[in-house]
This record gives C-alpha cells, structure tokens and sequence, in this order.
C-alpha cells in the first residue's frame, strides 16, 4: 500500500470513524490487529491494521474474523488499555506511511488519550499504542532493541519519536482537496499480469469501486481468507498432532510390553521340557541344558537355586500363563490404540484438506470431547436431520450407474457407514492412509462389478493423503465386518476381515466432474 492510496484510505477512514467506540479487538494473525467499532448511526465496522513487511496496510474489512482462544499478548494489552475507547481522529502523516487512531478512554474525570500507531516501514514496520500526555510507548506489538545498525528503539517505557525521515515521492499537497470526480478507487492489471491498487482507472478492464477502502478489501480479501485459514489450520492441527504423537509413543510402549509378554508365553515349552525331566533337576542349580523335542537340539533352562524341580516348574507355567493372559489384553489395547490412531490421522487429513473457512469450522465439533451424540452412541433423528442438511459426504454414480458415497469428515464418514450403508455394501478405505470412508452399493452374494470396484477404489485413493501416489492398496470390507465402538471418535472404526486391491487415483478433472 503506497503512500498516496495509505492517505486516501485514512482519509476516508477519518469519515466514518470519528465518534465510533472500539468495542472488541482481535489478532488473528501474527502481525494484524482488527478492531471492531460500532460507528455513530448504528452498526460495526471492521478496520484491519497490518505491520506485515510486505503487505503492510490499514483498511475496513467485511469478512468473518475468529476469535482465538487466547489472545496474543499485544491483543491483550489492547483490549485492557484501548478497548472501550470513542475514536475521535485517524490522521496520516504527510510525508510517510503512518497513521495515527487518536481515542479518549475513561470517564470525565480520568479522560485519558491513547494513540494507536501504525507504522508502514518494511521489515521495521510496527504497531504501537502511546499515551498522548507523556508520549511514552505503552507497547509495541515488534519490539525493536538498541542496535549497532543505528536503528531507532522501539520498547514500551521509551518515549516515542517519529521513525527518521527517508527520501520518497511526496504526496501532491493539493491531495487531500482532490475532487472526488478525479479519483476512482480501482484494481489494475499490469502488462507483467500483476494486480495493483490504483487511485485512478488505468484501463477499461480495471475493477472500479465508489471508496478506496472498498478496492482495498477487495484486493487483500484472499490474501486475509489465506492466512487466516492456515492460522486456524495451524491452531485445530495442533492438538492433534500432539494426540498423535503420544498415541505413537503409547504404541511403542505397548508393542515393547507384547514383546516382554511374548517371551514370558514361550517358556511354556521349558515348562514342558522341565516337566518329562524332573528327576533330572536338584535344588541348588541354576540352569539346565535339556534336548529340545522340536529342534532337536539343547535348550538352557534357567532355574531358582532356591527351590526345588516342582516349584520351579510351576514357577514357569505361572510365567508362562501369565504371558497369555497379558498378550491377549495387550493386543486388544494395540489394535484400540492403532484405531484410534488412524482416526485422528482421517481428521488430520480433513483439516489440512479444508479448502475454506466454512469448510474447516465444519470439522470443529469433532474435535471436541463432548459429542452431539446420544448416550448409546448412535446418531439420533435430530442429528440425522442435521448431518443431511451440513452435507456431510459426496456422491458419484459409478460406470454401472450405482451411487458411490464418501465421506467429506469424520462424522460424514460416520454417517453413511451408520445411516446410507446396507446389508452387502462394500466399505472401502486407502491402506496405510488418511482419508475418506467410501460406501459402494452392492447386493448380498452378488458378484461386483470390476469397473465399479476400480471406480470406488479410485476415490478412496483421491481423498486420500496417498492422493499424489501411484497405485495404492485400498482395503474392501462388507460392512457387517466393518464395527465402530461406542463412544469412540468421530470416523474410529475396526475392521474384522477384508481384502486388498490395488488403485489409482481417478484425475482432478475426472474427480471434480462426478460429483
């Protein structure tokens, strides 16, 4: 944002703005404030101040902005300090690109002036909240210690000075007297394809707006929806990375016991050998080397010194027994464990997938422990009727005409095995892969199309994380051995038996064609 569309922004800004009150204050981003303020007249705008070293800028906004959970420590410090203020001034300097907000706070007898700062400087470009009456930084959303470069101090307790002046065009100073007949706010296309704000038509192909404000929302919207949906990626990805990882640490620890208990079975074998041998053994030894009846060779037996034949062989079997009853609670705790594990990875996948806002915020009940689900666990009418309306999965017809369903979340995933699958109804899933559950209509004992299991098999590798691979293996399972475990997470399912084919992703186009 150069500096003749920065003073043309403001001046509008100064317009609307004065005598609005800044009611709630967000940070979306790293380097971008917004401000909610409800304007004289009724209503709210939304004006966004960015310090971004490339798309520094200052504009009203209308899109959904999220609430983080908890604010950024500069967002907190603003809305303790400069929320609740009445705007009385937006004032660009005359020869930079900054831009003051001045706003009163307080009552009458302790009215107190905050300015918010915004100062468009490249890779120094900052936020700043001062106080007016002692010019003392308050703080500073980039902090910027003493340096041996030279470069000014910018830390809350210093007073506050204008950044050094630097050679630039000057503004035309008959600007702000400009006839608003000779501006016309606009977004051009350069010969180099490049899109530009501009105060004034360039070409008849250029986007004209009525406000500059209205051009630079316009021009910035899908850069915000960009770093907006990546921030919040970012946030809901987060957690469950993190559940991930420690159900792979759990994993680990839980193969290492299965291994530990393994070995514990094996000695029933000793414990045999010990058994047909015992005249052999005297209290006092420590081993003993039997032939093995399977291998044919020695096998060293340890032994308890301290007890006899008899102890010493029931000590084994209770080892041994021992060993069988935990491998079998262990091996169920894996599998729960690996299911759950590939559940999270399929709501990872959907998260990282969600092509918009929308589509993200959608995901976002999954993610919470309290489930919208009955207590038995099964979706109820109610949620029925929701989950059709959220559309919660794709359709395609398959080359024999059969509707193929995927699931678009974990819950959709949920739906069509609990609510669209049928008796004989193939289930299919990419082996080894987040994605989607795919149903493939199919009668009981009936012999299934090639071209329609390809054709489901293909989609089950597309809305996949295997998308960009080759052929993939692909699971197919009749959905009676297809079970999912009350009060597990969204999409956690087990599969009793099933069968591997190989697949290849059906084509972008092919894909964005069906559905």
């Amino acid at each position: 944002m150069d500096l003749a569309i920065l003073q043309k922004v403001a001046l509008e800004l100064n317009e609307i703005l004065p005598g609005g009150f800044i009611n709630k204050i967000h940070q979306p981003l790293p380097r971008e404030i917004v401000l909610r303020i409800r304007v004289l007249g009724g209503g709210e705008k939304m004006l966004v101040l960015s310090s971004d070293p490339k798309l520094g800028r200052i504009h009203l906004i209308d899109l959904k902005i999220p609430n983080p959970p908890r604010p950024p420590r500069f967002c907190a410090f603003l809305r303790a300090h400069l929320q609740g203020g009445r705007i009385i001034e937006v004032k660009p300097a005359d020869n930079d690109r900054i831009v003051t907000i001045r706003a009163l706070r307080g009552h009458e007898e302790n009215l107190v002036e905050r300015n918010l700062v915004l100062e468009l400087l490249g890779r120094d470009s900052n936020i700043l909240l001062i106080d007016r009456s002692s010019n003392l930084i308050m703080d500073c959303l980039h902090r910027i210690p003493e340096k041996k470069t030279g470069r000014r101090i910018v830390l809350p307790g210093c007073h506050y000075s204008p950044p050094p002046e630097r050679v630039r065009p000057a503004v035309p100073s008959d600007f702000k007297h400009t006839e608003m007949g000779h501006i016309q706010p606009a977004i051009s296309t350069g010969t180099d394809g490049q899109r530009r704000l501009a105060l004034r038509v360039v070409s008849p192909k250029d986007i004209t707006f009525s406000t500059m404000n209205g051009a630079a929302d316009a021009f910035f919207r899908p850069v915000l929806q960009s770093g907006i949906l990546d921030a919040l990626k970012k946030q809901v990805a987060g957690p469950l990375k993190t559940r991930i990882r420690s159900l792979e640490r759990r994993t680990m620890k839980i193969e290492t016991d299965r291994n530990r208990l393994l070995l514990l079975a094996a000695l029933q074998e000793g414990g045999e050998l010990l058994k047909a041998n015992l005249t052999t053994v005297k209290k006092g030894m420590e081993s003993i080397d039997l032939q093995d009846w399977n291998s044919q060779s020695l096998r060293t037996i340890k032994l308890n010194p301290a007890l006899d034949a008899v102890a010493n062989m029931n000590r084994i079997f209770a080892k041994a027994a021992k060993g069988r009853r935990g491998e079998q609670f262990v091996q169920q705790r894996l599998q729960d464990t690996l299911e759950e594990k590939r559940a999270l990875e399929d709501l990872l996948f959907f998260v990282e997938e969600s092509a918009n806002q929308a589509e993200l915020e959608r995901h976002l009940p999954e993610l919470s422990p309290a489930d919208d689900k009955g207590k038995s666990g099964r979706l109820t009418r109610k949620n029925h009727e929701a989950a059709r309306v959220s559309n919660l999965f794709r359709e395609f017809r398959t080359p024999s005409g059969k509707i193929v369903l995927v699931g678009k979340s974990g819950k959709g995933n949920d739906f069509i095995l609990i609510k669209k699958a049928r008796k004989g109804d193939l289930w299919l899933h990419a082996k080894g892969f987040p994605g989607a559950h795919v149903i493939l209509p199919h009668s009981p004992g009936g012999s299934v199309c090639n071209k329609d299991l390809n054709f489901a098999a293909g989609l089950a590798v597309y809305f996949s994380k295997a998308r960009k691979r080759g052929k993939v293996e692909v699971m197919v399972a009749d959905v009676k051995d297809v079970r999912r475990a009350k009060g597990a997470i969204p999409g956690q399912v087990s599969v009793k038996s099933y069968r591997s084919i190989l697949a290849e992703r059906h084509s972008d186009a092919g894909c964005s064609n069906l559905c």
